[in-house]
Formats: C-alpha cells, structure tokens, sequence
C-alpha cells in the first residue's frame, strides 16, 4: 500500500486508491449525458495489466477528505517517439495546484520503481472515449468522444504548475473543424491519382486486411509523441465495433496499388452519439497512413477527398480532427488557406521520474 501521513493538518497525503475509486465518482466516468464508461475504463486498465503493463490509482486526501485522484499506469502498447519505457498518468482531478503536485511527484516515483525514464500525461484510458491531453481553449466547443474534455478550472492545476516549470517539456494538439466545400474545391486544383484501387473491409471477412494495416500503421506513425501501436488482433477487434453505425465499413478506406498497400483513412464516429444510440452525424477525426514509395504521390489528398466525398453522403454536419500536433505542418497549414479551423487545444506534459 502506498501510503503517506502527514502530522500536520492540511498537508495532503497521498496513497494508493482501492481499484476504480479514484475515478468512479470523476466526470470521467460520466463524461457525457446518458454516457456511462465506468466499464469501458475499467476493461481498458485491466487489458493493460493482462497485457504486461500495469497501473495504480493514486488519491490525495486533505483534512480526511479526498482532494484529487490520478492513475498512473504503463500502458504496453503505448509508445511516445518511438520509446517504451514512458509511463502514463490520466483521469486527473486535482483542486489546487499543491494536492496536483504531491500525486504528480508519487506517480513519478511509482513509475521510476517501475523501470520507466518518463512520465507524460494526461492520458486517459480508453483514449478512442476521453482522449490525451489537458483543454486549455475551446470550451464552448461540443463534447464528442476521443478527444479531452474539461471546464476551464479543471484545467488550472495543470497550467499552473507547467509555469512554475514543474514539467520538462509539453506537446500541443488542436482539433480543426473541417469545412467541406472549400476542402473540395481546393483538392479539385490538384491532378489526382486514380490509379489506385480503393477497398472498404468486408466485416465478416477481413483476411489479412488487419496485418498489413497494422504493419503500416506501426512503420508510417509509430514517430508520433503518442502514439498507441497496434496489432492484427487489436485492429479486427476495432473495426467490429464499425457495425454498430449503419455502412460503417465506408469509414474505412485503404488504397492499393496493384497489390501493394499504399495508404488508408481510418475514420471515427462520435462514440458518444453511437453508444447513446444517436444518428452518428459528427465525426471526430481519421487517421491518415502513407506507405514510404507513396508520400510523394499526392496520396494524402486521395484519402482527403475519400472521406469528404462519404460524409457528404452520409448527411454528416461536423467533422473534426481531433489531437492534431503542432508539429505536423501539412495538416494545419489548412487553417492557414482557411479550409479548418482549430476549436480547441489541448496539451500533454512530460517529466523526468528521476
């Protein structure tokens, strides 16, 4: 049991929370009206544990009272620029800067004693539900899923302690609402390829479509600053959950040239809207995959083009990229040309755990 006490009334002592108490009564396990992901969060830290990686859910109590809560856990598929030895704290609540600190400054012992170099967060399991990183802009913007989501406030113990220089480094994401017509008229100035054959995945037989995805995704993406690597088995298992949206296989596109795997889009419904039985009319981002040979070939505006032409068919009224790094210049120099605009962003911190 991980357990500080603290003579001084006041002092907040920090200790290990029995299993799902330091988030259960947290908006993450309610994060949307009607929406209850108590089990989805709970499947999602036992698969860590089941698969290798392990977690602990840390509480702060102050005065006999709990005053904030984290977990910090190592998630086995998860990799951060291509490293495996980086540890995940997520499903934050904190009152003040002091109670965020002292659960900070355990979880990077927890997860020093644990082997890992480095701590990045938040990142709040499952990620496809509550996403990564800290809101820091666009509250009024609408809540889906996969992306984070919080009030203003909830938001201060975090930025607080970035600027007292708390954490070593800090990656910045915006979600960009997509305008349609002008995307469309922008890529018709381009001479496209259309020599590549365009596949959506058969559900009931997916052959060996999720190998070759997955050793595309992992070879083209795994650079990323978070990134979550894949497998075959993981994939099929993903894309059942596409029958849950009428034609949801068309969110799904993978192009081939001859019979070589060039690229793909991967889009995702609003899993909020689905899961609460709604139309999915939002979409909440796509993942763009280009094959080495491919990136100079303007493939990236075929998978573009692919996923306005669905959503305009499927009546879709709002698509947003969600967790778009700062760094990926191609995708946000559309917001400079004006065919997106950034409706939030949000950050995720990184610090050393010795």
């Amino acid at each position: 049991m991980l357990l500080e006490d603290y003579p001084m009334p006041g002092t907040p002592a920090v200790r290990e929370a029995a299993p799902g108490r330091a988030w259960a009564g947290s908006r993450f396990a309610h994060p949307a009206p009607g929406i209850d992901v108590t089990a989805s969060v709970a499947s999602a830290l036992d698969e860590m544990d089941a698969s290798g990686g392990w977690h602990a859910a840390l509480e702060c109590v102050v005065d006999g009272q709990v005053a904030g809560s984290l977990v910090v856990f190592k998630d086995p598929w998860y990799r951060s620029k291509q490293r495996d030895d980086v540890a995940c704290f997520g499903l934050v609540t904190a009152r003040d800067e002091r109670v965020l600190r002292d659960l900070l400054d355990k979880a990077r012992d927890v997860a020093m004693k644990r082997g890992c170099s480095a701590l990045r967060g938040p990142v709040n399991p499952p990620r496809s539900l509550l996403g990564y990183g800290v809101q820091v802009s666009g509250f009024d913007a609408p809540l889906i899923a996969g992306t984070s989501a919080n009030k203003s406030e909830e938001a201060t113990p975090l930025l607080e302690l970035d600027a007292e220089g708390y954490f070593d480094s800090c990656d910045r994401y915006y979600n960009l609402a997509q305008d349609f017509d002008k995307t469309l008229r922008y890529i018709a100035t381009f001479d496209l390829d259309r020599s590549f054959r365009v596949v959506n995945p058969d559900l009931d037989h997916l052959g060996d479509l999720p190998a070759r995805v997955a050793a595309l995704m992992n070879d083209t993406l795994g650079y990323r600053a978070d990134y979550q690597h894949t497998s075959a088995e993981r994939l099929a298992k993903q894309a059942q959950m596409y029958r849950l949206v009428p034609g949801g296989e068309k969110l799904m596109a993978f192009f081939f040239d001859g019979d070589t795997l060039a690229g793909g889009v991967i889009m995702q419904p609003d899993w909020f809207q689905v899961l609460s039985g709604q139309p999915a009319t939002t979409i909440i981002g796509d993942i763009y995959m280009l094959a080495p040979a491919y990136q100079g070939r303007r493939l990236f505006m075929n998978c573009s083009e692919y996923s306005m032409r669905v959503l305009q068919k499927r009546g879709t009224t709002y698509y947003e990229h969600a967790s778009i790094h700062e760094g990926t210049k191609a995708v946000l120099s559309s917001v400079k040309n004006g065919y997106a605009r950034i409706v939030r962003e949000c950050r995720v911190y990184e610090v050393a755990t010795r």
